[in-house]
């Protein structure tokens, strides 16, 4: 399992989140292409046997998509599987360059926000001292980088790598987001924000629950949508990070689903303004979290026990902590 090797090999969070996102994928392009070619399968196999044939090439009969097909799919910036895509006509090699050259700047840019503002705010913060008004005064400190983390991450993956694949494979549908900024509810922004990954999840979780349920009530698909999609996430960042602090999870999946399920769904610039708020306060809290549980598992000693892997540690040490650069962490 990916996972174990990464445990095994003690590797760095950037090369963590290369193997864990890689699998991810895999998984779930794996899955669809099952899912789109059994039912066809399954089929030809009912005719056969209802053709009562006793030939013995009958099994040849049997069509399955080509392996230039599941090839082309496996790098095709899409999760859901087709036989065929809608293609351009020609490459722009420029453009491609353009684009793989912005997703290396936003990797530069993300490394200084990470030295820049948010080593000098962490590397001399003593874990015992953490009082209400020191906490707000991080947050804040913290909103920042949080939201250039958000804004960078959706630029460089979502718009630059998925672009540049999409040039060089001439695919066509390049629909990867819509305009989640103008949304007014926590619903529109799930629905906008990631349009690759909320198809699959639409396509293979919501409508296939909503159908077992007998298509009368929707609330139900989306919980166990939402939930699959926050247990993901966290699986990410707990192998990513090597420790246990299910920040992720408790803001996406049980805060969120608050927010999706409870707050109304009106339309008008006061909305879009709150869930700027709301979504830029939950990033500053995941930074600031993350960063304190880094800083304190760098700095605060080990215990010998289960319980060091899944307590946060910046809750339980109480030593006064050395002046240990958070730079220090690989990245």
């Amino acid at each position: 399992l990916p996972c174990r090797e990464i445990v095994k090999h003690q590797l760095p969070v950037a090369s963590s989140l290369i193997v864990l996102l890689e699998q991810l994928r895999q998984l779930m392009k794996t899955y669809s292409f099952v899912r789109e070619n059994v039912e066809k399968v399954c089929l030809q196999c009912h005719k056969i046997m209802e053709s009562n044939s006793n030939e013995d090439n009958d099994i040849e009969k049997i069509t399955s998509p080509d392996f230039s097909k599941y090839l082309y799919f496996l790098f095709a910036p899409t999760l859901i599987y087709c036989d065929t895509y809608p293609r351009t006509a020609v490459i722009h090699w420029d453009y491609v360059l353009q684009m793989f050259g912005q997703v290396f700047a936003s990797i530069v840019y993300v490394y200084y926000v990470v030295v820049r503002f948010c080593v000098p705010t962490f590397e001399n913060l003593n874990q015992n001292e953490i009082t209400l008004p020191i906490f707000i005064t991080v947050l804040f400190n913290s909103i920042m980088p949080g939201s250039l983390f958000l804004l960078l991450g959706f630029y460089g993956f979502l718009h630059c790598w998925l672009n540049a694949f999409a040039e060089m494979l001439r695919f066509a549908d390049r629909m990867f987001y819509k305009d989640w900024w103008n949304s007014t509810s926590f619903a529109a922004y799930y629905r906008t924000w990631n349009v690759v990954v909320h198809d699959w999840l639409y396509t293979y979780v919501y409508k296939e629950i909503f159908i077992l349920s007998g298509r009368k009530n929707r609330v139900i698909p989306a919980v166990c949508v939402v939930l699959l999609s926050a247990t993901f996430h966290e699986y990410v960042m707990i192998f990513a990070l090597g420790f246990f602090y299910p920040v992720m999870f408790l803001l996406f999946g049980v805060v969120g689903m608050g927010f999706l399920f409870f707050l109304p769904r009106n339309k008008g610039v006061v909305y879009n303004i709150l869930l700027w708020a709301f979504l830029l306060i939950g990033v500053g809290l995941q930074s600031c979290f993350y960063f304190m549980e880094a800083y304190a598992r760098k700095s605060c000693p080990p215990n010998d026990t289960i319980w060091d892997k899944v307590i946060p540690r910046s809750v339980v040490c109480r030593v006064s902590l050395p002046s240990t650069k958070l730079l220090h962490i690989d990245l």
